[in-house]
């Protein structure tokens, strides 16, 4: 029915907004991209309409942080040797030392040898406390680091709760409106 289908549009611009605007808040917006990349897409169910969040990957472990045990570096930074001689960190490290070497990069304006050795010392301080680490609360107006989606969705669930209400009222009238017409075709129903 197309009065779910507008009521999940309203209730995606209202989350959306939400997320965005903690994102924000909590220092999320280096380049803008996580950001920018929150949106959402209506599905049609068989009950109505969902709303499903969309955000870039890197999204989730900013939002949820990452515990230091599953940081994807080894060896508290040295890495390891394998036997052809390349260092690793195990895992995804190379990935994370290149999206840290790039924020370092983005963030402090450096060359790429200082980028390398600033994303190592972040790497480092990861494996230790774990991600965000505690010093990253000073870039937060909220002090907090994590939880921006559920952050934001709470801040407006009145109003998405008003947008449900409102959807709700109106499918109850029409469906009274169609009982009475099915039932009672010679009473007029405005």
């Amino acid at each position: 029915m197309q009065i779910f289908q507008d009521a999940a549009q309203k209730i995606g611009d209202i989350a959306v907004e939400a997320v965005k605007l903690e994102l924000a808040a909590q220092g999320h917006r280096l380049t803008g991209a996580l950001i920018d990349s929150v949106t959402y897409q209506v599905k049609q169910t068989s009950n109505g309409a969902l709303v499903e969040g969309l955000l870039l990957d890197y999204g989730i472990p900013v939002n949820t942080g990452v515990p230091a045990a599953n940081i994807p570096f080894g060896n508290g930074g040295r890495g390891r040797t394998s036997r052809s001689g390349s260092r690793s960190g195990g895992g995804n490290a190379s990935k994370y030392i290149a999206g840290l070497t790039l924020f370092a990069k983005l963030k402090f304006r450096v060359p790429q040898k200082e980028a390398q050795r600033i994303a190592f010392a972040i790497a480092n301080k990861h494996k230790k406390e774990g991600m965000p680490t505690q010093a990253s609360k000073r870039f937060s107006k909220t002090g907090k680091r994590t939880g921006a989606i559920q952050d934001g969705l709470e801040a407006v669930e009145d109003k998405i709760q008003e947008v449900i209400n409102e959807v709700l009222t109106a499918y109850i009238n029409i469906l009274f409106v169609d009982v009475f017409k099915s039932n009672l075709p010679n009473v007029r129903v405005e």
